[in-house]
């Protein structure tokens, strides 16, 4: 058994040898460090570094042309240079578009923290859970080597039975089954939170400063307004906004593209005025501009992505919707959750817990003193241990609860 121990014991020293963290410094840190976060600020970032593609209007086309464009005279030239120019009104689509891009991706950031640390801390109180429960089974497991031992002894010296004997070292072996599931259940954890706060592999996960779930404060947060400002809820409405936005960049694409021109060229051989005379040679320049639409002949595709876009927007608008009420049946669901749980504490604290206390005395007195059998004293030890489970258990129920009303609330 001291085996055992010692190597339960493997996980405690692995966090102690680095500095202690609370609850509140782990989701800190997993918000500087997980990777996914960090994913999501460098979308933001895109769509923000992707705002001045709004105002692209396309190269400006150059061209030359030489030869004899106007008569037998080979060595004219022409100059000209031209720019399309969108309509006005889908530039300042595009702008609106992007906009709505980087918010939607700034919500999807926020929402990706809030799950983030609504995460750590379940993860962070399961650990503490286990810790506590590590220490309720080797004193479950103290218990019963002593009942063993009474069991043992009255067995050979002819006042038990082999029953007695029997049910003692089974129950304590389970125990001993019990605490290599802890310590499977401690590592599974450990290597989530590290996980969750972008540790690698060969780092040590710090010390958790709590030494029991009753030592973290978590304070819920009771207000149902707050629901609607919850980051899942401003992401998805933000999807809407930007289908909305996308749809009318393709209704302004179907208005014509403008477009300009300026030219320069040599006529030679060409009348330089109304005599007829002098005629112009190389030297002699003759300019001008152009002005012109690019008009859509075919505009049926066009419209057709302006038709799926308004269908895009309002799937948006009803998964915006439906998620709504989903989160508010949740927030509702889980105000009595925490209603439950918290009655179910006060329960233990105040009656069944003392109770154990008080049961778990009495009955080491009796059964010492041969006042009751080893089947009265076995059962009155699972009831005191049941009860001691059951409160753990409610505890970290109770925890959980407030950080998951907490979550729904957007309070990280």
């Amino acid at each position: 058994m001291k085996k055992i121990i010692s190597l339960l014991l493997l996980p405690l020293a692995a966090f102690s040898q680095q500095p202690a963290w609370n609850m509140e410094g782990a989701v800190q840190y997993a918000l500087q460090h997980n990777k996914n976060l960090q994913a999501a600020d460098a979308r933001v970032e895109y769509f923000r570094k992707l705002l001045p593609t709004a105002g692209d209007i396309g190269k400006t086309e150059v061209a030359m042309q030489y030869g004899q464009y106007n008569s037998y005279v080979k060595n004219d030239n022409n100059f000209s240079i031209t720019q399309a120019i969108p309509f006005p009104t889908n530039l300042g689509a595009k702008k609106q578009l992007g906009e709505s891009q980087v918010k939607e991706a700034t919500f999807l950031k926020a929402n990706t923290g809030n799950e983030l640390a609504y995460q750590v801390k379940e993860a962070y109180l399961q650990l503490l859970f286990l810790k506590e429960q590590r220490e309720l089974l080797l004193h479950q497991d103290s218990l019963f080597i002593a009942f063993a031992k009474k069991a043992d002894l009255r067995y050979r010296t002819g006042e038990g039975k082999m029953l007695e004997k029997t049910a003692s070292d089974t129950r304590k072996q389970e125990v001993e089954n019990l605490l290599r599931q802890n310590e499977a259940d401690l590592n599974i954890f450990a290597a989530r939170l590290k996980a969750l706060t972008g540790m690698s592999e060969g780092e040590a996960l710090p010390a958790l400063q709590e030494g029991s779930l009753k030592d973290l404060t978590i304070t819920p947060v009771f207000d149902s307004t707050r629901i609607s400002q919850h980051p899942l809820l401003q992401y998805l409405q933000q999807q809407a906004v930007t289908a909305d936005k996308q749809q009318k960049v393709y209704a302004n694409a179907i208005l014509p593209d403008i477009t300009v021109g300026y030219f320069n060229q040599s006529l030679i051989g060409t009348p330089v005025n109304a005599t007829g005379t002098p005629l112009a040679t190389g030297s002699n320049r003759f300019q001008g501009f152009q002005v012109g639409l690019a008009l859509p002949i075919w505009a049926r595709p066009m419209r057709a992505r302006v038709k799926a876009e308004a269908q895009q927007e309002q799937a948006a608008t009803l998964t915006f919707e439906q998620n709504s009420i989903q989160l508010q049946s949740q927030y509702t669901q889980a105000l009595q959750q925490y209603i439950k749980q918290t009655g179910n504490l006060r329960y233990y604290e105040q009656s069944a817990l003392p109770n154990a206390s008080l049961i778990l005395k009495q009955s080491q007195l009796a059964y010492g003193a041969g006042e009751i059998g080893y089947a009265e004293h076995f059962l009155n030890l699972e009831q005191v241990l049941s009860i001691r489970q059951g409160y753990l258990k409610s505890l970290l129920d109770n925890k959980i609860a407030v950080s998951y009303i907490n979550y729904l609330a957007g309070n990280q």
